[in-house]
């Protein structure tokens, strides 16, 4: 995004004609590089840090609290017909026996029985109960104060030749996890069940656009504006989905709130990186990776502590109010203020970071660099506006180079084949992390524990990555992270079902490669594609990753039919990932491609087999 800051782009305002020469007045950009600035002010010094750590409470709780929430708000604990007859004998039947009595059910290989969640028995139970009082009741309370010996018998069972019918009087749920979630209140279950999946859909319908409108609005207007309007936006409608009065209306809302993430993530991150020299940018991404696993498992237990799907609702919301006190303290990407000329403005938070570092600049810093690098250009500033410059007479106007355009990802064979692989890897990580975040309610343990775990084994796997990406080279890792994810998810098919910890260690596994894959994947994905193409191929490889995302909630409901099954289908696609990377060249050390040529040419001729070195180099 800050290409334009390294580039002077000289645009012609008007020409004014005299008697002896034309002299052209154009309107520039400044042509100050800022990490050049930062070798004089700090590339991480105190500023820096405060700025960057700061940054990362919005750019990880909120994001974190707001993408996955609804696992819990929108959990489905299991559940079973209610029979109300059989409800009020709890005193002489207990919940196995009242189930026994009313559902179908089907054997497991471990010989445990099945309930059925969504059919009872169609038969009349207050008469079977009236049989085996052998006396009939004008009312219930009277069961409930038996008078003789045979009310202690055992209580009656079901018969295979009992007819079957739906639900007729709504549903019982497990209320050892979850006190209430929407699912239990409104009863989305068995034909309804539907809603919870489509609703974390259009979640992500919501992001597709709102990721492309706040990162204009970034661009345009400025980071600091985008990141406002984003936390107000969100904080308020966040809290005005803990209202929803039916799951219409939630999921209206979290349509709306879609439209916030990821800018919610990426816009405050960008804020940060910008404010950071080259050498820390790794670091910078890493670290804030980490931030985002750790709010990822402080949602399990804030889901643990609070088990009404309202009371988590409003305390994944409503605490962020306290971020808007942000206003007073971040600034506008100084970066960003020089790619639109408005090097006063930048010259205060220079000033500020170059103080706060413990540095010492002179005053009109910028302006002093400015005038310097115009001076090695041959451009006199003679205009009586800073932002107006005249170009002496002699320099002669060059024509810009042509613009890259997104069919260039078409029309050069070397450039597609690496697109198109970037954007199915794009694709299977996004699908793939995000399945397995919401899969963790089908795994056959406690949810905020599966959950939990879930966010803490990616901390471990950033760290990993972080080391060995600089070692053995990106292509190697982000294959080797994939197939280990992919490879851990797929094995769940061969593990007995009732070997549940051995599925969900499997599952944490295919988390922890599927994120070290993903923390890899920025990186890569960056460095492989030419500059003048870089921006536009990522931004459309990431709206190909978002509509690859709407699929997700319905891989993960498929555990309706099978508890592995989602995990199957993600593995697969993984592995998928995993082994079309290995026809990526490698960048590891490697001068990166600039122009469509250079692109065209890079790992045109890669070994399939090669691995990193310091000399290493690519045609």
């Amino acid at each position: 995004m800050d290409n334009t800051v390294r580039n002077l782009q000289l645009v012609c305002k008007e020409v004014v004609q005299s008697e002896n020469s034309f002299v052209f007045l154009y309107l520039n950009m400044s042509s100050i590089d800022f990490d050049e600035v930062l070798q004089h002010v700090g590339e991480k010094g105190r500023y820096q840090n405060i700025m960057y750590y700061l940054l990362c409470i919005p750019a990880t709780l909120p994001a974190a609290f707001l993408a996955f929430s609804q696992v819990f708000v929108s959990a489905s604990p299991d559940h079973w017909c209610k029979i109300p007859v059989l409800e009020n004998l709890t005193g002489l039947m207990n919940l196995e026996e009242q189930k026994a009595l009313s559902l179908p059910f089907k054997i497991k290989s471990d010989g445990r029985k099945q309930y059925s969640r969504c059919y009872m028995y169609d038969v009349n139970y207050t008469e079977i109960i009236e049989n085996w009082f052998q006396r009939p009741f004008s009312n219930l309370s009277e069961i409930l104060v038996p008078t003789s010996n045979q009310s202690f018998l055992s209580p009656p069972m079901s018969k295979d030749d009992w007819p079957i019918s739906k639900c007729r009087y709504g549903w019982s749920y497990d209320t050892r996890d979850y006190d209430s979630t929407l699912v239990t209140e409104l009863d989305l279950v068995c034909d309804n069940s539907w809603w919870p999946s489509t609703s974390t859909t259009f979640f992500y319908v919501g992001s597709l656009f709102g990721n492309v409108v706040f990162g204009w609005i970034a661009d345009k207007w400025g980071r600091r504006t985008a990141f406002f309007a984003i936390l107000f936006l969100e904080v308020i409608f966040s809290i005005a989905t803990s209202f929803s009065p039916n799951y219409v209306i939630y999921t209206a809302l979290r349509t709306v709130n879609g439209l916030f993430f990821p800018a919610i993530y990426q816009i405050p991150f960008i804020l940060a990186l910008e404010l950071m020299g080259p050498r820390y940018r790794t670091f910078a991404g890493m670290v804030i990776c980490m931030f985002f696993a750790t709010a990822m498992s402080l949602l399990a237990l804030l889901g643990y502590l609070l088990r009404h799907w309202y009371t988590l609702s409003l305390a994944t919301s409503v605490p962020f109010v306290l971020l808007f006190s942000y206003y007073w303290i971040i600034p506008e990407s100084p970066r960003w203020l020089l790619s639109k000329n408005r090097i006063d403005e930048a010259e205060v938070i220079v000033q500020h970071m170059a103080s706060v570092n413990g540095k010492t600049v002179p005053k009109n810093f910028l302006r002093k660099i400015e005038a310097e690098i115009l001076r090695n250009k041959n451009i006199s500033c003679n205009g009586k506006k800073s932002s107006i410059i005249t170009l002496d007479c002699d320099v002669k106007d060059r024509p810009p180079p042509p613009s890259a355009t997104p069919m260039d990802l078409i029309t050069n064979p070397n450039i597609r084949k690496k697109f198109l692989i970037l954007a199915f890897d794009w694709v299977a990580n996004a699908v793939v992390y995000n399945g397995l975040s919401y899969n963790t309610t089908n795994l056959g343990v406690s949810d905020y524990l599966a959950f939990f775990i879930g966010g803490i084994v990616e901390i471990p796997s950033y760290v990993i990555t972080w080391y060995a990406m600089d070692r053995i080279g990106r292509r190697w890792v982000l294959c080797l992270t994939m197939l280990l994810g992919g490879l851990a998810c797929v094995s769940c098919m061969f593990v007995p079902e009732d070997a549940v910890w051995v599925t969900v260690s499997l599952a944490m596994v295919g988390k922890f490669g599927i994120a070290a894959s993903f923390a890899v994947f920025y990186v890569f994905v960056g460095e492989l594609l030419p500059t003048v193409l870089r921006s536009q191929a990522m931004g459309i490889a990431s709206f190909i990753a978002g509509i690859g995302l709407l699929t997700f909630p319905y891989i993960v409901h498929l555990a309706v039919y099978s508890r592995v099954l989602p995990l199957i289908v993600m593995g697969s696609l993984s592995v998928a990932g995993a082994l079309t990377s290995i026809f990526l060249p490698e960048t590891l050390n490697i001068h990166l491609p600039q122009t469509i040529e250079e692109g065209e040419l890079f790992g045109a001729d890669f070994d399939l087999w090669s691995c990193p070195t310091i000399t290493s180099n690519y045609k």
